[in-house]
């Protein structure tokens, strides 16, 4: 016997012959937008033979991007990996390749706290909440005479927000830092951090390493929290630092280096992080030191500078 036509089946024949079709479709559309879209620039088929690699390269010379790192990392490691009272990172901003030593060790930042309030001040304007030429009252609690000049001013002096965070920055003006920080919220400095992959950071101790640090200078560089406008102004405050007896002592004096200091004699610590504008090739450093007196500081932030700025600036494979 012949079996009767069965509607049901064949409604399902359809529904697995439009799937299969739709199956197909979906394959031709992609192998177009793969292969044959000359029209999507940056796509293979595009008519470009590196579609497939970072764009970024293109506006880097091929000599400053393939850099072996290993006899830098190695000369660092014999020399200062055993000592816990060093913390070193070291990043290539052209390929991101970088060197970490005693990474976990960590330090209380001092000054370098002040770029974080600075970038917090920063997206507070972008937001159109302040203006860089809103002022400030000056109290007699915000007066520290340790760092910086704005102490000797009147107590109820008014100062405008940029001169406020030019001092805090090139200057490492503790008076202005502090008149800044009582005028912002918690949450608004903890949204940087935050962004940085520290939560909960004020809420702590506040002890960073080397490495955990230096994404404040990444993020600057790299205009990813702050626009470019922004980044720009605070990098060319930092650029302005009267401080070159750490870091900057072994470089020479026409290389740019955007940086802060931290410094707590009490306590015998010693910092110093920054980008560091080699032509082409330029990188982030930040070294830290504790229980030891400033000179060593110094002499150990030199040999690293030195070494660093020597092997970056003058590698040739």
């Amino acid at each position: 016997m012949k079996e009767k036509n069965n509607p049901r089946k064949r409604s399902g024949k359809y529904i697995l012959a439009l799937v299969a079709l739709g199956f197909l479709l979906s394959a031709a559309l992609n192998a177009y937008l793969f292969f044959g879209n000359d029209k999507n620039s940056g796509t293979a088929g595009s008519g470009d033979a590196y579609a497939l690699l970072n764009p970024a390269r293109k506006f880097i010379k091929q000599e400053d991007l393939i850099i072996n790192f290993q006899p830098l990392r190695d000369y660092l490691n014999d020399k200062y990996g055993a000592d816990q009272n060093v913390s070193i990172y070291f990043e290539y901003q052209p390929t991101g390749s970088n060197i970490s030593l005693n990474k976990d060790a960590e330090f209380y930042p001092a000054s370098l706290l002040k770029v974080p309030v600075a970038m917090a001040v920063a997206r507070k304007i972008e937001k159109g909440e302040w203006k860089w030429s809103n002022e400030l009252v000056l109290m007699s609690t915000d007066k520290d005479d340790k760092f910086g000049t704005l102490f000797k001013e009147p107590t109820n002096s008014t100062h405008t927000i940029e001169e406020l965070v030019k001092r805090s920055l090139s200057d490492s003006d503790n008076t202005a830092h502090f008149m800044l920080v009582r005028n912002l919220e918690m949450e608004e400095v903890q949204d940087v951090y935050d962004h940085m992959g520290l939560p909960g950071f004020l809420e702590t101790e506040g002890s960073l390493s080397a490495k955990r640090y230096s994404v404040m200078f990444r993020a600057l560089h790299n205009s990813s929290y702050l626009t470019e406008s922004h980044s720009q102004k605070l990098l060319s405050y930092l650029a302005h630092s009267p401080f070159d007896e750490y870091i900057q002592s072994a470089m020479p004096e026409n290389i740019v280096f955007s940086h802060k200091i931290g410094v707590d004699a009490n306590k015998k610590v010693y910092l110093d992080s920054g980008i560091v504008y080699v032509l082409g090739r330029p990188y982030i450093l930040t070294v830290m030191t504790k229980n030891k007196d400033e000179q060593k500081a110094k002499e150990i932030m030199a040999d690293v500078s030195e070494k660093v700025y020597t092997y970056v600036s003058t590698y040739r494979e």
